[in-house]
């Protein structure tokens, strides 16, 4: 059987050489060969790299950065199924049902306008009506960034929180260092969605609870700054938004949460099997650590156990768990956007967990994995802020670069396999108009697929 061989495409003429070669397939056969069984396969003019025998095969959901359309996409760039809605997105993700969920803007100024804040969230079913929208943005606390779906149907949430100066004091915060009279930091909940405008918050947890300081001893949260499995209320300086998590990732057979943190340069995992008290105190849950930091990793700076060059995340963006299985090397992947001057990486963090979810000690400079166990990076990837990386059940790596606007597959040999770039126009049209903040792919025998009939 002949089979199509990895190439690049040159944009403009993407479609003249796939016809061209289909011809070639066809009459080089000889009268006694099969040739039947040669489909053509005509890629749009967007799919930049299309390696037919090695790429994944499933569909890629894309939500273009601030659009107000999700697209689910087969590989040669058929759009299969949109859903839309009046406000614009940062991100969206496929229920079972054929519903998405989207983080959405409200575009509100109620006095929280860092980058990133939503300030609700959407569902639209798979006949593209939205069925729940439920809103949290005020002055004094707003919805960002990422949701993460759980498996009973809740959906987790990130959210700032505002802290005024004077409880920043009483906290041990160094009142040269408050910015804005305030800080802005995060609590992350899990809500219960209700009839089509409401939510119940059935648990949360806040950075809050966790805190530790060395700077008054006459404030509340004294004690060794170098505690791991607190935050240093005067690590982070350079402005009100205190951690910036930027995304959520849920562990459903460890019944963890990873929290990535722009600011803090590193990725930190907490118990979610807890109940809201525990998780605000130091004990109960699996591990009787209450909502203490579990692990953490990327920046050991960050808690005083470490310098500058012993930074190994930069404003990374997407950190998951990936599993340790004969697929994934490692255990955890992650989007790292500013790892040296104008270029990203994407690494996988070999870290050991049993399958428990027992972590090794909270990493010092001394005892910290020093370096990814497979990477990825190139020009094309570049981006200073958003994007994201997803291990495929292929065991290859879907990469979205908002800034290069394309979303790309490689395989462990860091081989492009498949491309999808959003500046290229179909017959004129720019319909996906952007990568996204990130793409997530979901296999074809997956629930949510097969209930839009596909």
């Amino acid at each position: 059987m002949i089979k199509l061989l990895t190439f690049k495409i040159p944009r403009m003429y993407s479609k003249v050489i796939f016809i061209l070669i289909s011809c070639v397939l066809l009459y080089s056969c000889k009268d006694n060969d099969d040739t039947t069984a040669i489909p053509e396969v005509i890629p749009q003019s967007n799919i930049t790299v299309y390696n037919q025998d090695q790429l994944t095969d499933d569909y890629v959901l894309i939500s273009p950065f601030r659009g107000n359309s999700s697209f689910l996409m087969d590989r040669l760039g058929t759009v299969l199924h949109r859903w839309s809605s009046a406000e614009s997105t940062l991100m969206g993700y496929l229920r079972e049902d054929g519903s998405v969920v989207r983080s959405i803007v409200t575009g509100a100024d109620n006095g929280i306008t860092i980058g990133g804040k939503t300030g609700a969230i959407e569902i639209i079913d798979k006949d593209n009506n939205r069925i729940w929208k439920w809103t949290l943005d005020s002055s004094t606390e707003a919805l960002h960034h990422d949701i993460a779906l759980m498996p009973n149907g809740h959906i987790l949430a990130s959210v700032w929180v505002v802290k005024d100066r004077a409880t920043c004091i009483a906290n041990g915060r160094d009142p040269n260092s408050i910015v804005a009279d305030r800080l802005v930091i995060d609590k992350v909940i899990e809500i219960e969605p209700v009839g089509t405008d409401q939510a119940n918050i059935v648990w949360e947890w806040s950075l809050w609870d966790h805190l530790v300081q060395d700077f008054d001893a006459s404030q509340l949260n004294f004690g060794d700054a170098s505690n791991g499995s607190l935050f240093d209320i005067n690590q982070s300086t350079e402005g009100d938004n205190f951690t910036h998590v930027n995304g959520l990732d849920y562990i459903p057979s460890l019944d963890q949460i990873i929290l990535n943190s722009r600011v803090l340069d590193e990725f930190i995992i907490i118990d979610h099997n807890t109940t809201t008290a525990e998780a605000a105190s130091n004990s109960g849950g699996r591990y009787n650590k209450g909502g203490e930091i579990l692990y953490r990793w990327g920046n050991p700076e960050s808690y005083n156990s470490g310098t500058s060059p012993d930074r190994q995340l930069h404003d990374q963006h997407d950190a998951t768990f990936v599993g340790n299985n004969s697929l994934s090397r490692g255990t955890f992947l992650v989007f790292d956007n500013q790892d040296g001057p104008n270029f990203s990486t994407v690494k996988e963090i070999n870290i050991n967990v049993t399958v428990d979810g027992v972590y090794d000690a909270i990493p010092s400079a001394g005892n910290s994995p020093s370096s990814p166990i497979w990477s990825y990076s190139s020009d094309e990837i570049y981006s200073p802020r958003t994007s994201g990386a997803q291990r495929l059940a292929s065991g290859n790596t879907l990469i979205t670069s908002n800034s290069g606007d394309i979303i790309r597959e490689v395989n462990y040999e860091n081989e492009v396999l498949w491309e999808f770039d959003a500046r290229i126009a179909v017959d004129g049209v720019l319909e996906i108009n952007s990568s996204g903040f990130k793409s997530r792919s979901y296999e074809k025998n997956y629930s949510g697929v097969t209930a839009l009939g596909l």
